[in-house]
């Protein structure tokens, strides 16, 4: 079988084909491609292309075959990988980047050698969002080089660390940004669907290793958005899709922010994207914002006993309540009732709290709508069981609360990340009940998922530290190691 044989300028051919003239999968070189399938890969490269867990990704759709790919100089491979992890079609690339459908099919077959001048490199690159360091693995020929310069940080002047980052204003951040960032002059249905894409992508993966994983990458996004916004050509119907898919990613980008502990950023994107937010004409974006920014209010009071936290958050919430009063989605109005029974509970307004998780309760049974927001999904009757055991803590309840936690475990459609963090808020409940020792146990169940999982939110951790000081004060100092590597791992 021809596993791809080098021109003599070292060049990988295209599509691969048997001795009978079967086509083979271009990224694995192996798996034949039936009559039936059109596309250039087989359904597990396909799938392998969409999944970047196991490394550190470098931008929205990076993967183990597309570095693999690139370290053997395999551009037909690399760009029927991005397409298919984008989800475009060869006439879509081809709108997305300005050439044909013909000449992306061309490509992909080896009978065009487009893509091996530097300069449509660089300009592929550009165009479809790729960092320039990304190409690390083609330049060094090895999948798995990186260059440590490639960082938000470093895209802003070099002399940054981090440090500086977390303090960075968003304003000025995108700013910063911006000059590295080439969009199209004129932007398409083609281009909103890109960004939408990216979007999905990269929530997706937020939900399973964390904010921290991805927050370059939604940075980059939301510049990106933002430019093409500000500055491009588009008729009135793109505009309105372009406005709503930037809005949403600066809301993503101020949420992987918080998830990753950067409060500071957190506050300066959700502010940013409010105007974007508020001129989009959907409810749902609108409460999106303000929902996020009760929850940090609400997080803000309990870390520094401010009431003041405290009545933000629920004025937040009850803004969220106003824009969406005319919206049928049972999730987005049961979220709408947690936060607020959240603030209600840092109030110590117990019986405001009771009836506002009696709502959201009611809008769960309703059962899941297709009107409910995509950003909603993890709204369940496990959440809601979640969220109310966090209110009891809030109100000195904590046998009420560590049980609540404890069945809001039971939920089955729980993420990889918010699975770890629902068990570090059960170690909190126990900690604080006095259950030093489960606690700690909890705990020791936790933070494998940090050293060996990738995991990237700061949240969990957050919730660990007064159970971190129990295992010290008891000489656990194997928990306490381990907790510091964690937190080590979270902060590089």
């Amino acid at each position: 079988m021809n596993k791809g044989h080098g021109d003599s300028r070292g060049r990988v051919s295209g599509m691969q084909a048997t001795g009978s003239g079967e086509r083979v999968c271009l990224a694995c070189k192996s798996t034949r491609l039936s009559r039936y399938n059109p596309e250039s890969l087989c359904s597990s490269c396909q799938s392998a292309a969409r999944d970047s867990v196991g490394i550190a990704a470098t931008w929205v759709w990076d993967s183990r075959p597309m570095r693999e790919a690139l370290a053997r100089a395999d551009m037909p491979a690399v760009v029927a990988l991005m397409r298919a992890a984008a989800g475009l079609s060869q006439r879509g690339l081809g709108e997305l980047v300005g050439w044909s459908q013909g000449a992306v099919s061309l490509l992909e077959r080896g009978r065009r050698d487009t893509l091996y001048d530097i300069r449509k490199l660089l300009e592929f690159a550009d165009m479809v969002g790729m960092p320039r360091t990304a190409l690390a693995p083609l330049i060094l020929g090895r999948p798995n080089a990186i260059l440590e310069e490639d960082g938000i940080p470093h895209l802003v002047g070099g002399i940054m660390d981090r440090r500086d980052f977390h303090g960075m204003a968003a304003g000025l951040l995108l700013s910063a940004l911006m000059p590295h960032i080439r969009i199209p002059d004129r932007v398409g249905a083609t281009d909103v669907r890109y960004l939408q894409a990216a979007l999905d992508h990269i929530a997706t993966r937020d939900q399973s290793t964390g904010g921290g994983a991805v927050l370059d990458q939604a940075l980059r996004q939301f510049a990106r958005a933002r430019r093409m916004l500000d500055e491009a050509d588009y008729t009135e119907a793109v505009g309105q899709d372009l406005l709503v898919v930037t809005a949403n990613l600066g809301t993503l980008c101020g949420w992987v922010a918080y998830d990753s502990g950067n409060q500071p950023l957190a506050r300066s994107l959700y502010t940013e994207v409010q105007p974007l937010a508020n001129s989009s004409g959907s409810a749902e974006v609108q409460a999106d914002v303000w929902l996020l920014m009760s929850m940090q209010a609400a997080g803000q009071a309990r870390a520094t006993g401010q009431r003041g936290y405290a009545r933000e958050a629920l004025r937040l919430a009850n803004l969220a309540s106003t824009v969406a009063r005319n919206e049928t989605s049972p999730k987005l109005h049961a979220l709408i009732a947690l936060r607020q029974a959240k603030a209600y509970a840092s109030l110590g307004d117990s019986s405001a709290f009771r009836n506002a998780i009696l709502r959201a309760r009611r809008e769960i049974d309703r059962g899941s709508d297709p009107t409910d927001p995509a950003w909603c999904d993890f709204v369940s009757a496990g959440e809601v069981d979640g969220q109310e055991a966090t209110s009891y803590m809030l109100l000195g309840d904590h046998d009420r609360a560590v049980s609540l936690r404890q069945l809001s475990l039971n939920d089955s459609s729980l993420s990889p990340r918010n699975r770890i963090c629902a068990q570090a808020q059960f170690a909190r409940a126990l900690f604080e009940a006095g259950d030093q020792t489960e606690a700690v146990k909890i705990g020791y169940e936790v933070l494998p998922a940090f050293m060996k999982g990738g995991m990237t939110s700061a949240r969990p951790l957050n919730w660990l530290t007064g159970v971190r000081k129990a295992a010290e004060q008891s000489g656990d100092m194997d928990f306490c190691q381990m907790f510091d590597a964690a937190r080590r791992s979270v902060a590089a």
